[in-house]
């Protein structure tokens, strides 16, 4: 199971990040160019908060099967002073929970606000210090760039 979840994982990577960027760019222009919050935009948001739940929910289950966090856990001091094992053991899984979350509160934030500059604006906000915090902790070095 976790030599497929993995892969899916990866690939799944890819389309939230481009569909966040889109998202985000959307925004930015909307908020600089005082436009409409549209259906289309609320439609996106929702999408991309899915992809970011999917992410999660794999995530999740791919820590608790995977056999390097299991590692890790076996010998706790030793994987704290080993940059990668900490990284798979909880930076990359808590950074990716507070971005997630902080990606939900910016939308729950967005859908109250009245203006269509505060929507965007709350968007631009949460959703480009979640991305930052994601990007932060992607493991670019331990996984290859183009997996497929």
């Amino acid at each position: 199971m976790y030599s497929a979840l993995l892969p899916i994982h990866n690939i799944l990577r890819w389309a939230f990040l481009a569909l966040a960027i889109w998202v985000l760019v959307k925004s930015v222009i909307g908020l600089m160019g005082n436009k409409t919050f549209t259906p289309g935009d609320k439609k996106l948001g929702g999408i991309l908060l899915g992809f970011a739940h999917l992410q999660l929910l794999i995530g999740i289950i791919l820590w608790f099967i995977s056999p390097n966090v299991q590692a890790a856990l076996a010998n706790m001091g030793g994987a704290m002073k080993d940059s990668i094992q900490r990284m798979q053991l909880l930076e990359h899984p808590l950074t990716m929970i507070l971005a997630i979350v902080l990606i939900q509160i910016g939308r729950i934030k967005t859908k109250k606000a009245y203006a269509d500059s505060d929507k965007h604006r709350r968007t631009v906000v949460y959703l480009g210090i979640g991305l930052v915090l994601i990007l932060s902790r992607i493991p670019w070095t331990t996984t290859p760039l183009f997996p497929f």
